[in-house]
């Protein structure tokens, strides 16, 4: 008796749960549903794309003056310092729209709790970005990039790591 009853509460609390994953350029949302059968699925409930993140900087940057050059072989100019710091403040910026989104995400469909997965690179920085409340709400999160994989494939690693 023992079993059925954890069964059905593991079935219970697994239905309705949100699974978001993501990287600097996509967030997905997926809803864990029960078939007919009771057999878990993902219905993908919200894609959302950043193109910032898909476009090169210099596409973005076109102003030129600025920019300190050195001379070169043949007289030829060669920028003679990088844009890091440009670099990580849209890195920055990207972590923040990806937060607020999960944020919107989780306020509005978390019902039964919510897991998280994020490239271990980000994955500290966009939970630093959440409001502690939002990330109360975050019961599992998987330092790993799952945006690649299909649904069954994101259903299969988060009940393996659950399930230890």
């Amino acid at each position: 008796m023992e079993v059925r009853e954890t069964a059905w509460h593991c079935e219970r609390t697994m239905k309705d749960k949100l699974i978001i994953v993501v990287d600097l350029g996509l967030v997905r949302a997926y809803r864990i549903d029960l078939t007919p059968q009771k057999t878990r699925r993902l219905e993908l409930v919200q894609e959302i794309v950043l193109e910032e993140a898909h476009t090169r900087l210099k596409d973005r940057v076109t102003d030129l003056a600025g920019r300190h050059r050195g001379s070169t072989q043949k007289n030829r100019s060669a920028p003679m310092a990088d844009d890091h710091n440009l670099k990580l403040e849209e890195k920055r910026r990207l972590i923040r729209k990806i937060a607020g989104r999960i944020t919107d995400l989780i306020e509005h469909n978390a019902t039964n709790g919510c897991w998280l997965a994020a490239p271990k690179e980000i994955n500290p920085q966009i939970l630093n970005e959440l409001p502690p409340a939002v990330r109360k709400r975050i019961e599992k999160s998987v330092p790993c990039d799952f945006t690649k994989l299909s649904p069954p494939e994101v259903l299969e690693h988060f009940l393996d790591r659950v399930l230890r």
